[in-house]
């Protein structure tokens, strides 16, 4: 069995990432969006030296925001 080490992907097995500033009403308001469970450690805060650390990446990949995004202007219902 490989050591585990402290997962630096997430918040203690929590995934958080940015959305946007909050402008044109996204929900996210500016804040963190809390994503659920970390996929580098599957939410336990530690992780194996060879775990994928883009998983949580992967999982947002080709979308604009990870709040519901803008409902007025330019990007409105742009995710």
């Amino acid at each position: 069995m490989t050591e585990k080490i402290r997962c630096e992907c997430c918040d203690s097995g929590k995934w958080k990432t940015e959305c946007c500033n909050g402008a044109d009403g996204c929900d996210c308001r500016g804040e963190r969006v809390d994503m659920g469970k970390c996929h580098v450690c599957d939410g336990t805060g530690w992780r194996h030296q060879n775990a994928d650390t883009r998983a949580n990446l992967k999982t947002i990949q080709g979308r604009c925001f990870v709040g519901l995004g803008p409902t007025r202007g330019y990007w409105r219902d742009r995710r």
